[in-house]
């Protein structure tokens, strides 16, 4: 009897360190906040957090869907793009999504580059074909493998080991997650990595390009644990209904329900579009 009581008190410390690895402050809850007056949704399940806001973009002929996935458990979990669904809130139909790459595809369509607000000057870069029967995929990595090496003046040809580069777009891990701390809560967490890059929903507003776009959409990775990735889905604007005075303005507005499998885990958002 005395053992077996010594082996649970050795075990405890164990199992707490154990639970304390995980941060369970992302566990459970939901909300909002705003990042350049775009309205956040969030939802925290048992072991991933899913982050979700919406906007019109490319001269509003676009729904651009931004997601993110955090990863706040103990195993890796694979998501992909064609597993979101997203269904007009009024007329209950759903939305067929447009990849990426052929939203860049209409894109550089000379008829369309006014319509979709393309910038003129990145419209004749990526337009032009590649030659020698490369594809686009293996111009960009080798772009990338060329700018590892820089030549000092006067100096031999070193690689650059600050620059992290793939032959999959998408492929690098994200940034680590770390836990709370005492003087930022869960939504100030949240922001912070929203607001650590480019505003991707701001700019597809202004004259963009189509790598920008193709850059920006979201790809279908495997999360590590404490790790996030994040990326738009782009939806035509005009397959979605209005219904007046929806957004309590008196204004006609539009709303989707966006549905997010994460694992064994279901996150499901509606959102407004004025």
């Amino acid at each position: 009897m005395r053992q077996a009581l010594c082996a649970l008190l050795l075990c405890c410390p164990l199992l707490a360190q154990d639970n304390a690895s995980v941060p369970q402050f992302w566990s459970g809850g939901s909300g909002t906040f705003y990042v350049n007056g775009v309205v956040y949704q969030y939802a925290a399940g048992t072991d991933y957090t899913v982050v979700a806001a919406v906007r019109p973009v490319l001269n509003r002929k676009y729904l651009a869907l931004k997601v993110r996935i955090i990863n706040a458990g103990r195993q890796s979990v694979t998501v992909k793009p064609d597993e979101i669904s997203v269904k007009d809130a009024f007329a209950e139909h759903a939305l067929t999504v447009v990849s990426g790459a052929e939203l860049g595809r209409r894109m550089r369509k000379p008829y369309n580059r006014a319509r979709l607000a393309v910038d003129p000057a990145e419209a004749s870069q990526s337009s032009e074909a590649p030659s020698d029967g490369m594809t686009p995929q293996m111009l960009t990595m080798m772009r990338a493998m060329a700018a590892r090496t820089q030549v000092p003046s006067g100096g031999p040809v070193l690689p650059n080991k600050n620059l992290l580069y793939t032959d999959e777009p998408g492929a690098l891990p994200m940034a680590p997650m770390h836990g709370p701390t005492a003087e930022c809560g869960q939504v100030c967490q949240l922001l912070s990595r929203e607001t650590a890059g480019p505003d991707v929903l701001a700019q597809l507003q202004r004259q963009t390009s189509p790598d920008y776009v193709e850059r920006s959409a979201l790809l279908a990775n495997t999360i590590l644990p404490q790790a996030d990735t994040t990326g738009l889905l782009f939806y035509p604007m005009a397959k979605l209904s209005h219904q007046e005075g929806a957004s309590g303005s008196g204004k006609n507005a539009r709303r989707v329900k966006v549905t997010v499998p994460v694992g064994a885990e279901r996150f499901e958002f509606v959102l407004g579009i004025e």
